[in-house]
């Protein structure tokens, strides 16, 4: 069954008419209704029942309807996720990343790897901590770098310290702590915090949280969001405060402001991850030319 005639099936029922189904999916009204007329007919059902300017499904077309959106997304996501397996399967290597970290640490890495290793096909692909440690275990990422705290501690996984270094305190520049270039990071307790929901690292919220605590304060959590973009948008906004690393949001920001936290616990740790037992051999090489020059790249 060809997948177009399905997709026309739905955009009809979404438009609640040919007319507009046609104008959305820039074909002819007498196309969109051979290829409907195509499609009752390789099931051998009326889907639709055409009435006076008007048509309704009936029982069995509304069946099909309910089935097919869910078919059809599904579809849509294997063929996505197919193309993207393929052009995995053209590279030298692959490596996956989390957080917004292409200016500080995966742009440096881009030279480093392409002034040694210039006819290596090679990629850099971002997605959650979540899903950073998932491509990892499942071998759609040969090399990852993410936080510590979300990679699980196991003798089958090789971590290389990429960076150590306290987190500050992200706030507007209408906020009252504007103004302060440093302070204790105990005065942050009973202030509204923005942090990243649990979906996008568990261990990294649970972590958040304990540093907190160690802080000598319970978080005031206020909004968990589902991406660092919601979140800086938010700090932005002065609807609250959050962590995060130097050198990054303040830069694209123009609304937000750094504040050093004396004393924390927030630590911004960031491995570079692999697997012991995969075999590319690229993986050693580029590890081996990673650790060599940590420290002129960061």
């Amino acid at each position: 069954m060809d997948i177009r005639k399905i997709e026309y099936f739905l955009c009809v029922v979404d438009e609640a008419s040919f007319t507009k189904a046609a104008k959305r999916l820039h074909v002819s009204q007498s196309g969109i209704s051979q290829q409907i007329a195509s499609l009752e007919e390789d099931l051998d059902v009326t889907l639709i029942r055409r009435l006076k300017n008007k048509f309704e499904l009936t029982e069995a077309g509304a069946y099909f309807y309910q089935s097919c959106r869910e078919f059809v997304n599904q579809y849509h996501m294997i063929q996505k996720k197919t193309r993207e397996i393929h052009f995995r399967s053209q590279l030298d290597i692959n490596i996956g990343y989390a957080g917004p970290i292409e200016a500080t640490i995966i742009e440096p890495l881009v030279s480093l790897i392409q002034a040694h290793y210039p006819d290596l096909n090679f990629n850099f692909e971002k997605n959650s901590f979540r899903e950073v440690i998932d491509a990892l275990a499942n071998r759609s990422m040969d090399m990852v770098i993410s936080y510590t705290y979300d990679l699980e501690k196991s003798s089958d996984v090789v971590t290389i310290p990429i960076r150590r270094e306290p987190l500050g305190l992200l706030v507007s520049t209408q906020h009252p702590l504007a103004g302060e270039k440093r302070i204790n990071a105990a005065a942050v307790a009973g202030e509204k915090i923005i942090m990243l929901n649990p979906d996008y690292g568990q261990k990294s919220y649970e972590n958040m949280i304990k540093c907190c605590q160690l802080d000598g304060y319970e978080p005031n959590i206020i909004h968990e969001v589902a991406t660092c973009e919601a979140m800086f948008l938010k700090v932005d906004a002065n609807s609250g405060v959050s962590f995060f690393s130097k050198g990054y949001v303040e830069k694209i920001f123009k609304n937000i402001h750094y504040v050093e936290l004396a004393g924390t616990h927030h630590i911004d740790c960031i491995d570079l991850s692999w697997l012991k037992n995969n075999s590319n051999a690229d993986i050693p090489k580029i590890a081996k030319l990673i650790q060599d020059n940590l420290h002129k790249l960061f």
